[in-house]
């Protein structure tokens, strides 16, 4: 009996002993958070101890300087206190300072996640970055493998945020990240499998919480942000995604040079999602010819265009649309593509109703090429009747127009197309 109790306990402590040597501090690697000390090789030495095993490397609360970049290798985690979105700031919470790459872009990323390995629970800061004179740096993390999570994140003022793209990889999960990024927020790519992209807002205040003129900020990021650049990819998901004041907030790319399958386009799902305030809401460059991109329940101000090389689906599911910048001369969607355009239960609000520069002769929607399928979607034109609704251009091969409804007056249709249209049972409110 003796030898049995005796064998229980050092089964147990044997237990006990390995799940304490997943357990890591930077502190005890030498780590120092007062901001100043170069913490490079601590957390490195600590991220490379955990690897043997796959471990948690834990950083308390407090300022760590970074002078050089990090790698978390396979199935490692680097945690800091937050178990939820991190709000930035100097005397709360985990914050890592960042300084390598400045004026060279195209250097290593700070933060390399590689196969099954997750960042989680603090905020990222560059103290030489300041807003009056902005300054290239390269990638804040970059996913280089499988099942890599980025999960709990504030990127208080990258130049670029998150790069889900450079490397083949597949099931990626990106969650919880707050962000104000100045050129590109988040870049998605070269995905050989599902990936999710979860609750991300990308908005200046990640930075103003600082101290910063969020003015400053807007200044730059309209002319310069890109908020969400999406390559290759199959089946991704996002949900919950926002960007303000980008001069593009969603990018639809062709990836160049792609050896991997024949569909080097995207193949997205994007859902509870928008871009506001800015002169593009919508790039589409090009799609997947067979899936395209889906948008369900999302907002948009202002400017949604489809370039010639899209031949791919675009469906648009309750979506609104708000009338704001001039960039497309105050129509909200232009279709230049071959492919079909879909609108389901869709408003569109009144154009530059806010700068009031609205001009009744200007469509809502231009098709200039491809195919248009609408049903059951609104015009609102807060009192105004416009004299054009929808454009149909020669090039358009057919469109069904159907069950819509405007306000203030009768849908108006500019018909310059000889193929199939089909314009039935809409009505005036």
């Amino acid at each position: 009996m003796r030898i049995c109790w005796f064998l229980l306990i050092l089964v147990l402590f044997s237990c006990c002993t390995v799940q304490y040597n997943s357990q890591f501090n930077v502190l005890d690697f030498g780590a120092v958070a007062d901001g100043k000390t170069d913490n490079t090789q601590a957390f490195q030495s600590a991220l490379d101890k955990a690897a043997s095993i796959g471990g948690i490397v834990s950083i308390p609360a407090g300022q760590f300087k970074i002078g050089g970049v990090l790698t978390i290798p396979d199935g490692v985690t680097l945690k800091g206190i937050a178990e939820g979105p991190v709000m930035a700031s100097t005397t709360r919470g985990t914050m890592l300072l960042a300084f390598a790459g400045r004026d060279k872009e195209d250097s290593q990323p700070f933060i390399t996640l590689l196969n099954n390995s997750t960042i989680k629970g603090l905020s990222i800061y560059y103290p030489e970055q300041v807003v009056t004179d902005i300054h290239p740096y390269p990638w804040t993390i970059q996913i280089k493998g499988d099942r890599s999570n980025i999960i709990d994140l504030n990127f208080v003022n990258s130049y670029n945020g998150i790069d889900c793209g450079s490397v083949y990889h597949g099931q990626d999960y990106i969650r919880n990240i707050y962000m104000c990024a100045m050129r590109r927020g988040i870049y998605i790519d070269r995905i050989v499998d599902i990936g999710r992209v979860e609750n991300v807002h990308i908005h200046p205040s990640s930075w103003s919480q600082m101290g910063v003129s969020e003015g400053e900020i807007h200044d730059f990021q309209v002319n310069n942000l890109e908020g969400f650049i999406v390559g290759r990819c199959d089946w991704e998901y996002m949900v919950n995604c926002f960007v303000i004041w980008a001069k593009v907030g969603f990018r639809f790319i062709e990836t160049k040079g792609d050896p991997v399958g024949n569909d080097p386009q995207s193949n997205i799902l994007i859902t509870q999602s928008g871009s506001d305030v800015g002169p593009l809401a919508v790039v589409v460059e090009k799609t997947q010819y067979h899936c395209g991109v889906a948008f369900e329940n999302c907002q948009f101000m202002d400017g949604f265009i489809i370039e010639e090389g899209n031949r791919g689906p675009i469906k648009l599911t309750n979506c609104g649309f708000w009338g704001w910048a001039e960039t497309l001369g105050g129509t909200h969607i232009i279709n230049k593509g071959e492919g079909t355009v879909y609108l389901t239960a869709c408003n569109f609000n009144a154009k530059n109703w806010i700068e009031c520069h609205w001009k009744p002769e200007i469509p809502f929607i231009k098709m200039e090429n491809g195919t248009l399928q609408m049903m059951n979607s609104r015009f609102q034109d807060n009192g105004n009747t416009p004299d054009a609704h929808i454009y149909l251009g020669e090039k358009v091969k057919s469109a069904v127009i159907i069950g819509n409804s405007v306000e203030g007056g009768d849908l108006h249709v500019t018909n310059k197309t000889t193929g199939d249209v089909q314009i039935i049972g809409n009505v005036k409110e």
